[in-house]
């Protein structure tokens, strides 16, 4: 389970948190609370966990300066900020800091709770050191879930033992609904297109024609993407590297660091990177970056409440007008545009 802590000085939104959210069925566990940040550290130094919800503003230390304490403490750690109102410059900061989400507690009642906790579990679970917590949450989860995260990156495309455990997930999830299967694999594919927006994808299906036919649909997208990938002629651990290097973007968009660090990462020298991920993606790694962000953007005006300054900030732009203007060159949108559009449609 993934272990949670709430910090607020007002008993009735501890309480109220406690009692409105599905903690359960997103396999998180609320292992206590605390009305300061001053007692917030003394409860992480004794009690790792992997989540912190705490109000921005609090008498003694603030939730910004607790966030910075319980980062030095745990660099994983992932932080929630709880506000009373949607205040650009406190939660600015938090974002500055790592914070992966806010929550306005005096809207609370209005909030979609499955969609908010299902955004923190995934921020939460991605490529953080959660060692056994990790493991842990996962296997408690039911199998639909179990297979979207098995499925969301594109490493399995050029990796046997990855390959290997996406099909015996999928082979655990016979049990399921064979249209929620269909469904998950679906979205699984809009990440893989999104990954890979060079390759042709009308050269495999969009979905599997059922769920018995999965494997057979997986196998085939791995031949037809992987015989794309290598006819850049480099070597499959360069082009594992890559991948790699491609899962990491996609999966924390405006947060993905400087060229240089993502090819350290990936053991390669930053020159070597830039040259292999164009030949192997065929994109830009800076405009790999830019449609990726853009993307991450359009999933947050569809699925959150968020002023257009919080996604821009979240998805690694600092000026809005910025984001704005490639935003809509990509889209045909503006952002609020695109926003209005998506209800209207929905």
């Amino acid at each position: 389970m993934i272990q949670a802590l709430i910090v607020d000085d007002e008993s009735l939104v501890r309480k109220g948190l406690r009692l409105l959210f599905p903690w359960e069925k997103y396999g998180i566990e609320i292992a206590g609370e605390t009305a300061t940040g001053e007692k917030a550290m003394e409860f992480l130094r004794s009690h790792p966990v992997q989540l912190l919800m705490t109000d921005i503003t609090m008498p003694g230390m603030s939730g910004i300066e607790l966030t910075k304490q319980a980062q030095e403490l745990d660099p994983s750690l992932k932080v929630v900020i709880l506000t009373c109102h949607q205040d650009f410059e406190f939660i600015q900061e938090a974002l500055r800091l790592g914070a992966i989400d806010y929550i306005v507690k005096t809207q609370l009642e209005e909030l979609d709770l499955d969609k908010t906790l299902e955004r923190i579990v995934k921020a939460v679970n991605r490529n953080g050191n959660m060692g056994d917590a990790k493991t842990e949450s996962v296997a408690g989860v039911p199998g639909l879930r179990r297979l979207a995260d098995a499925a969301a990156g594109v490493l399995w495309i050029v990796d046997d033992e990855l390959f290997g455990e996406l099909v015996g997930v999928l082979a655990a999830s016979a049990g399921e609904s064979a249209g929620d299967i269909v469904s998950v694999l679906q979205d699984a594919m809009e990440r893989w297109r999104r990954s890979f927006p060079a390759f042709n994808w009308d050269t495999v299906a969009s979905s599997p024609v059922s769920a018995g036919a999965a494997e057979r649909w997986l196998h085939a997208i791995r031949v037809e993407v992987g015989a794309w990938l290598r006819k850049s002629a480099y070597s499959e651990d360069v082009i594992r590297s890559i991948l790699k290097a491609v899962d990491r973007i996609a999966e924390q968009p405006g947060t993905q660091g400087k060229q240089e660090e993502i090819s350290r990462s990936v053991n390669l020298s930053k020159s070597y990177f830039s040259t292999s991920f164009r030949d192997i993606t065929r994109m830009t790694f800076s405009h790999f970056l830019q449609a990726t962000s853009v993307y991450a953007a359009r999933d947050l005006l569809e699925s959150t409440n968020h002023p257009v300054y919080w996604i821009a900030e979240r998805c690694g732009f600092a000026d809005q007008r910025h984001f704005s203007k490639l935003f809509k060159e990509q889209t045909g949108f503006l952002p609020s545009e695109y926003r209005q559009r998506h209800k209207e449609c929905n």
